[in-house]
Order: C-alpha cells, then sequence, then structure tokens
C-alpha cells in the first residue's frame, strides 16, 4: 500500500487515500466506545482497484481491533471477502441473512434481483 506523508494536506491525497482518511476518522470516534459501531455507505463506489484494496485491508484491520462494522455495498466481492454475515435487500425487504462463508456472488445476485426466493415467508 503506497502511504503519502503525513503532513500532506487531504485534498492532495488520492480517492482510496482520502477514503481510508475517512474511514480512520470515523474508526477513532468508535474506538473506545462500549459497543461502537461503524456504518460504512458505498466505501467503495467510484475507486479504482488499489483503492478498495486499500480500503478492504483497512476494514479487515478495524474488524481485528475489535471494531464493529455494517458494510453497505453492491460490491459483492468486497462483501464475500471482509463480512461475516450477509443480508441482502430487495425493494426495502430483506430477502437474505446468511453467513458469507455459506453463500456465493451467483446466490445473491439472485437475490438481489428477485430471481431467487426470499427466505423469509411473505
Amino acid at each position: 500500500m503506497r502511504t503519502a506523508a503525513v503532513t500532506r494536506p487531504v485534498e492532495m491525497l488520492s480517492g482510496g487515500q482520502r477514503q481510508v482518511v475517512a474511514l480512520a476518522r470515523g474508526a477513532t470516534r468508535v474506538t473506545g466506545e462500549r459497543g461502537g459501531v461503524l456504518l460504512l455507505d458505498e466505501p467503495t463506489a467510484a475507486l479504482g482497484y488499489e483503492q478498495t484494496e486499500q480500503v478492504q485491508q483497512l476494514i479487515r484491520r478495524l474488524a481485528a481491533d475489535g471494531i464493529a462494522l455494517v458494510l453497505v455495498t453492491h460490491n459483492l466481492p468486497l462483501a464475500l471477502a471482509v463480512c461475516d454475515r450477509i443480508a441482502v435487500l430487495n425493494r426495502g425487504r430483506k430477502v437474505a441473512d446468511v453467513p458469507a462463508a455459506e453463500t456465493g456472488n451467483d446466490e445473491l445476485v439472485g437475490w438481489i434481483t428477485g430471481a431467487r426466493a426470499s427466505m423469509f415467508a411473505p
């Protein structure tokens, strides 16, 4: 991971580096709080591959440090790589809630699009 000098202004950083700064700011707010949760809404949207990898590594590090994270994303490979559980919403209704290790991309796409039946009774 490439890092910039800590004295470099945020506006001079790449998109991925800015996102890492935003995540770190959020993490410092929940670190030390009992039951703190960090909500990440599309943290890799509009980022390139390298920047997405930086954010993914930071998410893993925060989770390893005991910070609870809720990740909202359409990036299924990211969700499968860093999440313990995945809940899928379709038109505002929860249609699936599964351990990430027990599902895959095709199954998730089926729930997202409605091609796969909901896990829950209507």
